[in-house]
């Protein structure tokens, strides 16, 4: 993909990454993924794919490198934001969802500081969109574990991030339930304009999903985006 077709949203600039006392995990990686677009990052056992995420979201501090997020530079040499000051949402494989709080609870988590009436409104938007809606007052262990998926993703979704990251989101799932999120998920994001990054370890899903694909070596080589 060429550098004049790329709309703001997410950009890793050669990044490299160790954890202490360890050998290099990351090497000088870079991808691109516009505004509404999907970027697949596929690779074998410690290549680093859920590091990468992790460095995105701001829950590691790269060694090197760069990383922007529409045109604002969130990690470098001389500055890195927090988590929650990125406006990236991120979901794992394993539907991590709050046991304690309801459906509608976990969804409105990131909109607790909103007043009670928008709040809901947002929600039960979100909740009709992943097909939740009769599920609002249900508690995390009464829900089958795609329901507890389609939890997890929109409540990633409901404080409306910038960057999407999505770490085996469906590798949990039998096909259909795959293809059905999946046709839940991606329209939304492509509808708000939102950069993903889908880690994946399906061809298909990466070649069915994406825009651009970026494979990690586990030997730390520096590697990049291919179109």
């Amino acid at each position: 993909m060429s550098d004049h077709s790329i709309q703001p949203g997410l950009v890793v600039r050669d990044v490299s990454f160790a954890y202490p006392g360890g050998l290099p995990v990351l090497n000088r990686v870079s991808l691109r993924v516009a505004g509404g677009e999907v970027g697949a990052v596929m690779g074998g056992s410690g290549s680093g794919k859920t590091t990468l995420l992790r460095l995105i979201a701001g829950l590691e501090r790269p060694a090197s490198g760069r990383i922007e997020i529409d045109d604002l530079p969130v990690c470098t040499d001389r500055i890195c934001l927090k988590p929650d000051h990125r406006g990236v949402g991120l979901v794992f494989q394993e539907h991590a969802v709050f046991p304690h709080l309801s459906v509608s609870q976990n969804v409105g988590f990131a909109l607790r500081k909103r007043s009670s009436s928008d709040r809901l409104v947002s929600v039960r938007r979100l909740l009709s969109r992943f097909q939740l809606s009769d599920f609002e007052d249900s508690m995390p262990h009464q829900l089958s574990g795609g329901q507890l998926q389609r939890v997890a993703i929109a409540r990633a979704l409901a404080s409306n991030p910038r960057v999407m990251l999505l770490d085996e989101p469906f590798s949990s799932l039998d096909e259909d339930l795959r293809e059905s999120l999946a046709n839940m998920l991606f329209p939304i994001l492509r509808e708000r304009g939102t950069a993903t990054v889908l880690v994946t370890h399906d061809g298909d899903d990466a070649r069915r999903f994406a825009n651009s694909l970026t494979r990690l070596d586990s030997r730390a080589e520096p590697r990049g985006a291919d179109s």
